[in-house]
């Protein structure tokens, strides 16, 4: 159940909420206070001890009142505080008025006390020692709320807080120690630059989606096990890990998809570039339009998509976590979780690496934290429904939202080459299960756990809208010799797959740096819906030099060639039983304009004319037999 509160107008509805101990309290502080200070309030009424203040609980708040709203007591009950203390009304004050505890320890790294109530507290103020009074409890509510009427006072003379700041990684590390019992003892620690690879990996993909070689599940979109063994052939720098890593027999796998080809075949769905067709992606317009366009362009359309997609949840790759399909609905959609992780990378600064942990605090220091949990976590359990619910309090929002966005932030963000990341194996990353039930036989709960830092790169930043402008740090580089045989030769020092790719399409291979055009391909290509400017384009960006005169004639005949017979759609055949039929139908008044001859006596009829054809032909007389007709493309 969600409670409202709503904030105090007055500092004196505020006190109406104390009983008279806390009251008594508060007084016996603030007298102390005032004898020390040496401040006087204006028609306040200072008894000789504490003891002789109001008793009734209207005349108690009266006083405390007057206490609370004189600025120059204010003042000094500000200079008193602690450091910690003043962060804490800095943040209420300027912050809306109200008081978070959870964002102010992801910021500042402790919470001051704010309990007029703790036991504790209470002895030391009844000692007269005001520094372990909780003097926030002065200002702020048991539920984390300023009155208006004394924000607006505090407000003259409390600075504003200071800024968020990110606690980062001078440099990274080449290994990580793991202290989980058993385990311990340091791994490596691999970094992963996904700019560039992102860009060649979803040129690549593309092309293989156009060949016909990704096969994906009709209802679910996933990729089938021959479409993940084809996208690793042609990722640029492999998966985050490498295929065949795996944890022991009962923990958790990574699985055959891997991350980066599970996460492809998704992302290219849910941008609209690709769509299933009897069981194998195929390319949309949009998709064929992408392989014309730069890959950055086509990058940030599809994290702009991804963050709105409804039909994935990041949790369902965490399959330990069971229930997640239970009728109680226990998780929210995840657009609004992507889009609050989202808001927060976008505040980082570029270039500079920051831990995951260290990310998760500057994303709730900075308002982002979300919650994707719509009933506390109840549904969800690990094991068992009874003993291993995720709705008892030792279960924190890293169990469930760190692990939504450690699979969002890796799978998805670093796949897109918004971020990169630095990674160590999943198993054992994490000290934090050893208190959940249910978890005997793993050693961490998701494949993502080994996210160990990240970093937003160039990329990313243009794509979060942090520049205008976005200028890589790689520069595609002259890496093909065309020689007037027809012959190519790659000059690149690495394989590039997606170039390679596209060769393929209209080249034989003759060895591993040699292609040679062939017309035959280059016109199987074309007939494939690859347009001939854009292979004349691709070749140019490239080559060393410019063309041969051979390779442009070349060029220049097979122009010529596809302009020479175009496309004019799919029509139906009709059979006259003899040529006097056939004239006499291709001249008539009406049916000419929709018609024409084809030989003696056939005649052929545009789809798109076909239903107006079918009627003046009634109107003549006659009417097309279908069991004797046929139609052709």
């Amino acid at each position: 159940m969600t409670y409202t509160y709503n904030f105090p107008e007055s500092v004196e509805q505020m006190l109406s909420g104390y009983g008279v101990d806390d009251l008594k309290v508060i007084g016996s502080y603030l007298f102390v206070t005032l004898k020390n200070s040496r401040v006087s309030p204006s028609g306040l009424d200072i008894p000789g001890s504490a003891t002789k203040l109001p008793t009734r609980k209207a005349d108690l708040i009266a006083w405390i009142r007057s206490c609370l709203m004189d600025e120059p007591l204010l003042r000094y009950v500000y200079d008193l505080m602690n450091d910690l203390e003043k962060a804490a009304l800095q943040e209420t004050v300027h912050e809306s008025g109200s008081y978070d505890p959870e964002r102010f320890n992801a910021k500042y790294g402790n919470v001051p006390n704010t309990s007029i109530g703790d036991q504790y507290s209470r002895r030391r103020a009844d000692r007269h020692e005001p520094f372990q009074f909780p003097v926030l409890g002065l200002f702020i509510t048991a539920q984390g709320m300023m009155p208006k009427d004394l924000r607006q006072l505090l407000g003259k003379f409390v600075h504003k807080p200071a800024e968020v700041k990110v606690r980062s990684i001078g440099s990274l590390p080449e290994t990580v120690y793991l202290g989980k019992r058993g385990m311990e003892g340091n791994v490596p620690l691999v970094q992963h630059n996904t700019e560039q690879a992102a860009a060649n990996d979803l040129m690549a993909i593309l092309q293989l989606v156009d060949m016909g070689k990704i096969g994906v599940s009709p209802k679910t979109g996933r990729p089938t096990p021959t479409a993940v063994r084809q996208i690793r052939m042609v990722l640029s720098n492999g998966d985050f890990y490498p295929e065949g890593m795996e944890g022991e027999k009962y923990d958790i796998q990574l699985g055959d998809a891997g991350i980066r080809p599970f996460a492809w075949t998704l992302l290219l769905q849910a941008a609209g570039l690709v769509r299933i067709n009897g069981g194998k992606l195929e390319l949309s317009r949009n998709g064929k339009t992408a392989l014309n366009k730069p890959a950055p362009e086509t990058l940030k359309r599809i994290w702009e998509r991804w963050l709105k997609y409804k039909d994935f949840h990041e949790m369902s790759r965490i399959e330990i976590i069971k229930g997640q399909k239970s009728k109680k609905r226990p998780l929210y959609v995840a657009e609004s979780s992507r889009n609050s992780i989202a808001d927060a990378l976008s505040e980082l600064e570029e270039g500079v690496w920051i831990e995951i942990d260290v990310f998760f605090d500057f994303l709730i220091a900075k308002g982002h934290k979300f919650d994707i949990l719509r009933d506390g976590g109840w549904a969800l359990y690990l094991g068992s429904p009874q003993y291993g619910s995720l709705g008892y309090n030792h279960v924190t929002w890293n169990h469930i939202n760190g692990r939504f966005a450690r699979a969002f932030l890796l799978e998805f963000a670093a796949t897109l080459g918004v971020i990169d990341v630095a990674l160590i194996p999943p198993w054992g990353a994490l000290d934090d299960i050893g208190d959940l039930w249910g978890v005997d036989d793993v050693t961490c709960l998701s494949r993502y756990d080994g996210l160990y830092a990240l970093r937003l790169n160039s990329l990313g930043a243009w794509i979060l809208d942090q520049k205008e402008e976005y200028t890589p740090e790689f520069r595609d580089q002259a890496t093909l010799k065309i020689l007037p045989n027809l012959e190519i030769t790659s000059l690149a020092a690495t394989d590039n797959k997606p170039d390679e790719l596209f060769l393929e399409r209209f080249c034989d291979r003759k060895s591993d740096r040699i292609w040679e055009i062939r017309m035959a391909k280059l016109l199987q290509a074309i007939e494939e819906g690859i347009d001939i400017n854009s292979i004349v384009a691709f070749l140019e960006a490239r080559s060393l030099e410019p063309f041969p005169q051979s390779v442009k004639m070349f060029f220049d005949d097979m122009g010529n060639r596809v302009s020479l017979i175009q496309d004019a759609g799919e029509a139906r055949l009709v059979n006259c039983t003899n040529k006097a039929m056939a004239q006499l139908i291709a001249n008539d008044p009406r049916l000419k304009g929709i018609c024409m001859l084809a030989g003696e006596q056939y005649v052929v009829v545009p789809r798109g004319s076909e239903t107006r054809f079918r009627r003046e032909l009634r109107n003549l007389g006659y009417v097309l037999n279908i069991q004797t007709s046929q139609g052709i493309r």
